[in-house]
């Protein structure tokens, strides 16, 4: 990755050479660090109060009552996983994504997949549990899209809030083909014999 990042810039450095447009382009970097510095605090912001709720979250037992009310549908994605730990731990990333918190739950997510890696036994080739886990990370639904709101209001959106139900639609129909597709290869994967 490191390689394209610097090919793509030394082709636009050359382009702007060429172009003679090399004082166009360094103005345009340095707008971008600042517009990039801009977004990081802002998003920090967001990042710090989801933190903080899942935080208590776990500290006030809702997170255990979740674990306990999503029961029935972790048994059924997950039937191999039975540590209450890893459960509670996809749980936590399961809420923050649903609630659109986006970049705090990776922390949630990276803590869940360590378990899984642990259940594991930390073999080289991801278990049935992880893949599934990964998939709906990915596709996850999100209630509040909380990131893509506040990207659309700092963009000057009249009503940023207008995507939430068809976004949440497409989501859950991905999700849902996700699921089913992972669930394909799975037992592909045990006829196979891999």
């Amino acid at each position: 990755m490191n390689y394209i990042w610097l090919g793509m810039m030394l082709l636009g450095i050359g382009f702007s050479c060429c172009n003679g447009t090399l004082d166009q382009l360094s103005q345009a970097m340095m707008n971008s660090c600042g517009d990039a510095i801009s977004f990081v605090l802002e998003m920090a912001g967001v990042m710090g109060m989801w933190s903080g709720l899942m935080n208590v979250a776990q500290k006030t037992g809702l997170i255990h009552a979740m674990t306990g009310l999503f029961r029935p549908l972790t048994r059924r994605l997950f039937p191999q996983i039975r540590s209450e730990e890893t459960i509670s731990a996809m749980v936590m990333s399961f809420a923050a994504n649903l609630m659109g918190a986006g970049n705090s739950a990776t922390v949630f997510s990276l803590k869940a997949m360590e378990l899984l890696d642990r259940d594991n036994d930390g073999r080289p080739v991801a278990s049935d549990a992880m893949c599934m886990f990964l998939v709906m990370n990915m596709y996850m639904v999100q209630l509040i899209p909380m990131t893509v709101l506040k990207l659309r209001q700092d963009a000057g959106s009249v009503y940023p809030e207008s995507i939430v139900i068809p976004a949440a639609l497409v989501e859950l129909v991905t999700m849902a083909a996700a699921i089913l597709l992972c669930r394909l290869l799975e037992r592909r994967g045990r006829e196979g014999g891999m």
